[in-house]
Parts: C-alpha cells; structure tokens; sequence
C-alpha cells in the first residue's frame, strides 16, 4: 500500500511537471497564435518577433529543467521498487513522495490562481 502510494504521488508530480512544460512548450512555439494583442507591454517586446524570441528563450530552459526533473522522479521510483523488491523498507521514498505531493498542489495550486 506504501509502495502504490508513493508511486501515485510521484506520478501526479510527473504529470503536473509535464503540464507545465507542455503549456510552455506550447506557448513558445505558437506565441502569435496564443497571445495575438499589445506587444508594447509584452517580454520582449514592442515587436512580435521580439517578444516571440524572449519567450522561447525562457521556455527552452523551463523544458529542459522538465526533462531533467521527471528523469530524477522516474531514477526515484525504480530506486524504490528495487529496494523494496529485495526486502528492504527504506523511509526516504515515504519523505521523498509526501514531500513532492505537497510542492504538486502548491505549484498546480499557484500555477491556477495565476491564470
């Protein structure tokens, strides 16, 4: 029951860090599409290829910091599952999960009230 809870935690932090790549990834990439209006107030601008350019150049890290983050959550999870397969019961994936469900609902938490 442990084990399935901490996989469930960590898998709801990998889906949440993948949203917010995707929704960067995304804005990047279709910037004209995704936010047509006044350039003037906008990073980067007071041009569309300017401000284009300033959000993928903070999208490109924020995806690759993603990347890096999810391949950290999936070495936890085998790390565990190998542990547990031979018996052992370590307490660090409990901490580590509990830990990573509460930062979930805090960034999915802020990343809604600021739309």
């Amino acid at each position: 029951m442990v084990r399935g809870g901490c996989g469930i935690a960590l898998g709801v932090f990998g889906w949440v860090v993948a949203l917010l790549a995707g929704q960067a990834l995304f804005n990047a990439l279709l910037y004209p599409l995704v936010d047509a209006h006044d350039y003037q107030r906008s990073w980067g601008g007071p041009t569309l290829v300017g401000a284009w350019l300033v959000h993928a150049a903070v999208a490109v890290p924020v995806v690759v910091a993603a990347l890096g983050v999810l391949r950290g959550t999936v070495a936890a999870d085998r790390a565990h599952e190998r542990l547990v397969s031979v018996g052992r019961r370590p307490a660090w994936p409990i901490l580590l999960s509990a830990v990573v469900a509460v930062g979930s609902a805090l960034l999915l938490n802020a990343w809604l009230h600021q739309l």
